[in-house]
């Protein structure tokens, strides 16, 4: 190939500046919505630990009614 045919492929300065713009503003959606899959994580974390407080205290409650119930028919068992 001779080097006339070869620069319809070259870049030109003005070519790369707008290719550098293009990918700096697909870069900064990216990092966009990575920061919102961060905060959507902290919410299901969030959301995570509420559930396992209600389990814990359902958890805690049921065993101390079991319990009660265990003493009740131990007392009036023979």
């Amino acid at each position: 190939m001779e080097l006339q045919e070869l620069e319809k492929y070259f870049a030109t300065k003005v070519d790369l500046m707008a290719f550098r713009e293009d990918v700096a503003t697909q870069f900064g959606k990216v990092y966009a919505e990575i920061a919102h899959v961060h905060v959507e994580i902290a919410r299901l974390e969030i959301k995570v630990a509420q559930l396992e407080t209600r389990i814990i205290k359902w958890f805690v409650a049921t065993a101390m009614v079991l319990v009660g119930a265990a003493f009740a028919a131990g007392r009036y068992l023979p």
